[in-house]
């Protein structure tokens, strides 16, 4: 997993003892992560969700999971402690101290499917992060950037942050920085983002090198791959 910054100490949620399950790569498009996240909207807010904060929120999580393939146990933003179920994977992590990269385990909140984890991704979201959503049911990505940085969910430069997410909606048009949305209609590929995975983007934004020069957070915090796990 990727990215943040310290947001103060994690309360986990009350509910069940958390218990330990093994870290499982759970692999998605980008396409699955768009649905979920729709249905995860529809079932907190009792309505269909705006398109254009699905828009986001779908280029977030794939910011935050490159596209998909770097999902864990279903979980969309690297997010800590243990899901509802009391479910927790350990997992290896770059985090920063003291201004030093040192490599942790730590445990990451696990999920029994996607739709799980994108509920509590949006509850989430809407929890702690909801000062960015108003943003992103605009299409505004530069808003929705700029008040998770507020609020403190990453360390990177606005700009930075910002560039990643367009970079995962630019080919779609459906949302850029500061910009109205495109009217409805523009090809997506099913999406309503770019059709291009990660390794798609290549000029408009290289992932890793991005997403390495923002902070870790104790909230998300950017997993290592295993030793042994296949590419």
């Amino acid at each position: 997993m990727k990215i943040g910054a310290a947001i103060g100490p994690y309360a986990p949620p009350a509910g069940p003892a958390a218990r330990e399950v093994a870290p499982e790569r759970t692999r998605v498009d980008r396409e699955q992560i768009r649905g979920a996240i729709r249905r995860a909207l529809a079932h907190t807010e009792g309505a269909p969700p705006p398109e254009q904060l699905v828009d986001v929120l779908t280029a977030h999580a794939s910011l935050e999971t490159a596209s998909g393939d770097r999902m864990y146990n279903f979980n969309f933003g690297g997010i800590k402690g243990r899901g509802p179920s009391g479910a927790t994977a350990k997992c290896r992590t770059r985090e920063v101290i003291e201004g030093r990269e040192i490599v942790i385990r730590d445990g990451f909140r696990a999920y029994g499917s996607l739709d799980e984890g994108a509920l509590d991704y949006v509850r989430t979201m809407k929890t702690r992060f909801g000062g960015a959503l108003a943003p992103a049911a605009r299409g505004d990505v530069a808003g929705f950037a700029g008040a998770l940085k507020r609020a403190g969910y990453y360390t990177a430069s606005e700009a930075d942050y910002a560039r990643g997410l367009t970079g995962l909606l630019g080919a779609s048009g459906s949302a850029r920085e500061g910009a109205a949305p495109r009217a409805a209609g523009a090809p997506t590929a099913g999406l309503g983002v770019s059709a291009l995975g990660l390794s798609r983007v290549g000029d408009a934004l290289d992932a890793d090198r991005v997403l390495d020069a923002m902070g870790r957070a104790p909230l998300r915090s950017r997993r290592v791959e295993n030793d042994d796990e296949d590419a």
